[in-house]
């Protein structure tokens, strides 16, 4: 990794005007060791060397300027030092100001340290956003029903929904909103009922409490005051200032901007407490004093096709499909941190993933499935306690006669990358609503 920076001083011939003149300054401080085309840095006088880097600088007269520029050259070989080697150029940093105290410009020309952090950032702030979709999904469709979107959502953000012009490849309308329309889906304030539904109501002399209940309704509450904040015990504005916050640093990250090492430390520490804001609500989405019966009325009450309600549908079918076939299946913990549930049976423990997929986009969801979320699972400690990764993709009824022998032959290309650990299958919902695998 490299960094590059051209620092600009007031020239002064007397002092610093040379590139032997700028590295013995360097050298003045007792943290840097400078030899040569190497330079090396200690936290303490008497600490070890963590870090060292290549190191040279060149100098020159800006033309027509009475100033005179450095373009120093850092280059670490070793990538895992990426925190060590912000230190170290965050020090070089600090000594070069001390030429013209006030009047040194300090320009960052390569970035490499932001990069990798920038890098090291998406994931955290993905898994984050992908947990709120999460978690508005289940709750809307369990609550408000299968046109949830329409019901729930104001109709200016409800109009984007309609308005997506991509081919649909994702699991609930809330992957069509940006991050950012995921806090108005949150926070936005809206009334149930019209002015004139109000006019009609106040017209009355005597209110029932039916009345009462609806006249309430023409005050504008969010959905989190209406279903959200009795599942999170944090304070509404302290979430959303949380989640504005990170939306900043997440622009910065999609905009392929550089990430400093204490904005990545922010974004590690906001995205683990929304995380466990998010997750505990999750949890209690089991708390909903709804009986089976009443669940079954809600979502199946309404005629919808939307992606919505086809992936939570295509998940409880897979679940059941499991346990019919012997397996406990788990929810919460693992599976909410990187798959859909665990399924165990006796010294089997299985990490399922559940995709709607349309046949002919199957390789280029496959690609971001394993970019995003299947490879950063494979690299934590509690993936290595699974025996096997199913990856269950439920096919579209539009697509049913797309050849299932192509689907496979493209599965084993990118299976074999993965070992015998991870296996893809194929499969489709009839129309009990029920999931059967299709054969090869």
């Amino acid at each position: 990794m490299k960094t590059e920076f051209l620092i600009l001083v007031p020239s002064d011939e007397s002092f610093c005007n040379s590139k032997k003149a700028f590295v013995d300054f360097l050298k003045v401080e007792t943290l840097l060791s400078v030899s040569n085309q190497k330079i090396s840095y200690r936290r303490t006088t008497k600490g070890r060397e963590i870090v060292s880097a290549k190191f040279r600088v060149e100098t020159n007269m800006v033309q027509s300027k009475k100033e005179r520029y450095f373009h120093l050259v850092l280059e670490c070989q070793d990538d895992s030092l990426v925190d060590e080697f912000s230190e170290l150029c965050e020090k070089i940093k600090s000594i070069s100001g001390r030429i013209h105290p006030g009047a040194t410009a300090i320009n960052t020309i390569w970035d490499d340290i932001g990069r990798i952090y920038a890098e090291k950032s998406y994931p955290l702030i993905n898994e984050v956003e992908n947990l709120m979709r999460k978690l508005i999904a289940k709750f809307m469709l369990i609550n408000v029903g299968m046109t949830w979107s329409k019901d729930a959502i104001n109709p200016e953000l409800f109009k984007k929904i309609e308005d997506f012009n991509e081919e649909e490849i994702y699991l609930n309308d809330l992957y069509k909103l940006d991050f950012i329309h995921l806090e108005q889906v949150l926070f936005e304030k809206k009334r149930d009922i019209s002015l004139d539904e109000l006019d009609r109501l106040l017209q009355k002399t005597n209110f029932d409490a039916e009345d009462k209940e609806k006249i309430l309704k023409y005050v504008p509450r969010s959905n989190w005051e209406k279903y959200f904040s009795s599942l999170i015990d944090e304070k509404d504005s302290s979430f959303k200032e949380k989640w504005k916050i990170i939306y900043k640093l997440r622009n910065k990250v999609a905009h392929n901007r550089n990430i400093t090492k204490s904005e990545f430390n922010q974004i590690k520490g906001l995205s683990l407490k929304i995380k466990d804001i998010i997750n505990n609500a999750i949890e209690k989405l089991g708390e909903i004093d709804l009986n089976e019966e009443d669940r079954e009325l809600i979502i199946y009450s309404y005629n919808s096709e939307s992606p919505a309600a086809i992936g939570f549908l295509s998940e409880k079918a897979v679940a059941e499909y499991y346990t019919k076939l012997g397996f406990e299946v788990i929810t919460g913990g693992l599976a909410q941190r990187y798959f859909d549930f665990l399924a165990l049976k006796d010294s089997e423990k299985v990490a399922v993933e559940i995709k709607n997929v349309h046949p002919r986009r199957f390789m280029h969801m496959i690609r971001m499935v394993f970019e995003r979320q299947i490879q950063p699972a494979l690299h934590t400690s509690e993936i290595d306690s699974t025996t096997k990764i199913h990856l269950i993709c439920v096919l579209r009824d539009e697509d049913s006669d797309y050849p299932t022998s192509k689907l496979y032959s493209d599965a084993s290309r990118i299976s074999e990358q993965f070992g015998e650990k991870l296996e893809i299958f194929f499969g489709m919902l009839n129309e009990e609503n029920e999931f059967t695998i299709i054969d090869r």
